[in-house]
């Protein structure tokens, strides 16, 4: 009885993500090789809006790590691709032009083709978006160590043209 209830649950993360798209595994592959201790879970993405038409959403994860000491880090993923780079440009039109919530402050960041760092005061929360091509990528996480680290990770698995 307990893996027909589990079932639905498998049929809903399948949904949330292509893993068709090579770039899905490639990313995977590159989080399981640098750090075989995270333990990431595919999710549905439940958006009311996208930022443009042609968004279409690659992967949507959540990576977790357990350290020596019980602590518990998280980082949260989520790929898109869009049809052109003026679409991956105008994924990053709030962010570049500073419509974020009370408390963050917004950053140019140095990754892909363009990037910000968006840092909730009193540091408490990070969160680093960038296009590279065309995908658009959104990271965060309570940990700059940890985000800035998948970033990295995943802006090195796309290749552009």
């Amino acid at each position: 009885m307990r893996r027909i209830a589990a079932m639905p649950l498998l049929i809903l993360a399948a949904l949330g993500a292509s893993p068709e798209a090579p770039l899905v595994a490639k990313v995977e592959n590159a989080i399981r090789n640098a750090g075989p201790e995270w333990r990431c879970s595919r999710g549905v993405l439940d958006a009311p809006w996208r930022q443009v038409p042609s968004e279409r959403l690659l992967l949507n994860t959540e990576c977790d790590y357990k350290s020596r000491t019980e602590k518990r880090e998280s980082v949260d993923l989520r790929i898109f691709e869009v049809d052109s780079r003026t679409d991956a440009q105008m994924c990053l039109n709030p962010v570049r032009e500073g419509k974020v919530a009370t408390g963050w402050k917004v950053e140019r960041f140095k990754i892909g083709d363009e990037g910000y760092l968006t840092t909730l005061r009193n540091n408490g929360r990070f969160e680093i978006e960038f296009r590279k091509g065309t995908i658009f990528v959104t990271l965060g996480g309570d940990s700059f160590e940890f985000v800035d680290r998948f970033a990295q990770l995943v802006a090195g698995q796309i290749d552009t043209p």
